[in-house]
């Protein structure tokens, strides 16, 4: 699993990181790559109802198999039109929207997979600790080659090696998951579920918990605070660091590899043990530490050597946004993992769709750096408070109002 994961993600960052190329080299405009992340969010909004019904049938295995081959389907298609000379900025909004498309089917499969197999929140962190390590081991592969496939063979050529990564890794997937695990393509459902009800009668009771004005909803909004705030800042970490020229894709590539070796390290270290048993007691003032360092980062970002060591040690404390992922995901299990994924995805969608819009709406009027630290400074630091006013209120009893 930890190996799929690798595989798909590498192909995926790589793709994300040329399609922001591409929009910003055909449009010239630095608004442009936010709309690619506009794209993306779309989905999950869309079609939360189809991933849940998806997850709830066929087994985890067959749903990551089957999305990362409608990825390879959209990458292949991506690549003939860059390579042709056809494509326009509207096929890359098109390509992306697919794209996400397939990535949310995969994400609610992969972590109903992690939960499934864990019995505590220690071993849900390890879990998903590893994961993370595989997830940002291949953001090294897929930043720092395509930075510099980017910059030396082009866009289409680099394209075409997102492609054979994914038919590489659809085989190795399907030798794994079918031939050697034979996993089942449906999923054996316990009796009653298989009612046109139960779908919505669990998410109603899914929607209650997660967002309910007492502790959980603290710790779920915190945690949608942080992956919006990651992905504001992703969106504008290209224009941040190559300024709109594509010589200088090396220098985003370089620095986003260096945060994920960092985070591998910061990965294996929160996964277990004494010092991760310790580290996570200080989840919310390392989070708030890495945005901290984070704002210096934006500031900084016209210095390329600087600029690279401060975005490794914004990977070095990143272990913290794992800890908050695996402490909120372990008080969703009553409600099911995919179940509660599906519907976070729900609300994290238009989160990502509107913060996007703004986004871009903004860098036609702001400098890329000064939304950049505005963005960690508003969303950020308040995904971290938030962290820390959740755990407060779970530390003292809880009244029939906030129940």
């Amino acid at each position: 699993m930890v190996v799929s994961t690798f595989q798909s993600q590498s192909a995926s960052t790589l793709l994300l990181m040329l399609l922001s190329l591409f929009a910003l080299k055909i449009s010239g405009s630095s608004a442009s790559v936010p709309l690619v992340v506009a794209a993306g969010a779309l989905p999950p909004l869309l079609f939360v109802r189809c991933v849940r019904v998806v997850n709830r049938l066929l087994d985890e295995r067959w749903v990551m198999l089957l999305s990362d081959v409608g990825a390879f389907s959209v990458s292949s298609a991506l690549w003939w039109l860059v390579h042709s000379g056809n494509a326009r900025l509207w096929h890359v909004y098109v390509g992306m929207f697919l794209f996400a498309t397939f990535g949310a089917f995969y994400m609610p499969a992969m972590r109903e997979w992690a939960a499934g197999r864990t019995g505590s929140l220690e071993q849900l962190t390890w879990l998903n600790a590893m994961l993370a390590v595989a997830t940002q081991a291949s953001v090294v592969v897929g930043w720092a080659v395509g930075g510099v496939l980017a910059a030396s063979i082009g866009i289409a050529a680099s394209l075409l090696v997102c492609v054979l990564s994914y038919a590489v890794g659809i085989v190795l997937q399907f030798v794994v998951f079918v031939v050697v695990n034979r996993a089942r393509f449906r999923r054996l459902l316990p009796g009653p579920a298989q009612g046109d009800d139960a779908p919505r009668t669990v998410t109603a009771g899914t929607w209650k918990n997660m967002w309910a004005p007492g502790r959980l909803g603290l710790f779920t909004a915190s945690l949608l605070l942080l992956e919006l705030t990651h992905t504001l800042a992703f969106s504008m970490f290209i224009p941040l660091l190559t300024s709109g020229d594509q010589d200088r894709s090396w220098v985003a590539g370089i620095a986003n590899a260096s945060f994920a070796l960092a985070a591998v390290i910061s990965g294996v270290a929160i996964s277990g043990g004494v010092l991760g048993r310790y580290a996570r007691t200080l989840t919310p003032h390392i989070v708030l530490t890495g945005f901290a360092v984070q704002i210096v980062f934006g500031l900084t970002a016209a210095y390329p050597a600087l600029a690279i060591c401060l975005y490794a040690l914004v990977g070095l404390l990143s272990g913290g946004d794992s800890a908050l992922q695996s402490e909120v995901q372990d008080r969703w299990r009553p409600v099911g993992s995919s179940q509660a994924y599906a519907v976070f995805g729900a609300v994290q969608g238009p989160s990502h769709l509107v913060g996007a819009l703004v986004i871009s709406w903004f860098l036609s009027w702001l400098p890329v750096h000064v939304l950049y630290v505005a963005t960690i400074v508003v969303c950020g630091m308040t995904a971290g408070a938030l962290l820390l006013l959740a755990r407060l209120r779970a530390a003292r009893p809880m009244t029939g109002q906030e129940a």
